[in-house]
């Protein structure tokens, strides 16, 4: 006889897996811990979820929305296109980086030590980078739209997130608003000094 799910044990085993992931990392965290304090047993997470990076993908997926949302929600307050590309990046480079214990390195983490043939359970990636273009499109004039380049430009930055990542992680943190000042001259073209 099938064992009937629970949306209560799935719920508590996402949050026990969250705030494990959070506080230690993807490869230092257990099935047997994230059981542990979900109050069930190994053998029932298996019933909920395949593995343990199908868990992380599960809670990463609408944590990354929502930090992208935030962003988004931010730039759209901002008057001029320097300042909203500026918080893009700074967004993407150095706010989600940050949010909840470094969590972003879970899944740098759980996709660097996974077996070379496992594919990923969700192709988070495609949708992130057509979020950012979008924003990048609605921040830009529409005489620059150009240097967007389709989702290629999405994809640099995304892929320099990683690094970003981990680069938090590990204390590194560069100066973002020069990063973001220097990424807004690139996409706008420098800005003339003011004259005196």
């Amino acid at each position: 006889m099938p064992q009937v799910k629970k949306a209560g044990i799935r719920e508590a085993i996402l949050a026990s897996a969250f705030a494990a992931f959070s506080r230690k990392g993807y490869s230092a965290t257990t099935m047997t811990e994230i059981a542990r304090e979900a109050g069930t047993t190994v053998a029932n997470l298996y019933v909920y979820f395949d593995s343990k990076l199908i868990i992380l993908y599960e809670i990463y997926q609408p944590w990354l929305t929502r930090q992208l949302h935030a962003v988004r929600t931010e730039v759209m307050l901002l008057s001029n296109p320097r300042s909203k590309i500026r918080r893009i990046i700074s967004g993407i480079w150095a706010d989600i980086p940050a949010a909840d214990h470094a969590f972003a390195n879970s899944l740098i983490d759980a996709l660097a030590t996974a077996p070379a043939d496992l594919r990923k359970p969700v192709n988070l990636l495609q949708p992130v980078e057509a979020f950012v273009t979008q924003l990048l499109l609605d921040s830009l004039p529409r005489e620059r739209a150009g240097v967007v380049h389709g989702d290629l430009l999405s994809h640099l930055i995304w892929m320099a997130f990683d690094g970003f990542v981990i680069n938090h992680r590990i204390g590194d943190d560069r100066d973002i608003d020069q990063i973001s000042a220097m990424m807004a001259d690139l996409l706008l073209g420098e800005q003339e000094p003011e004259a005196h």
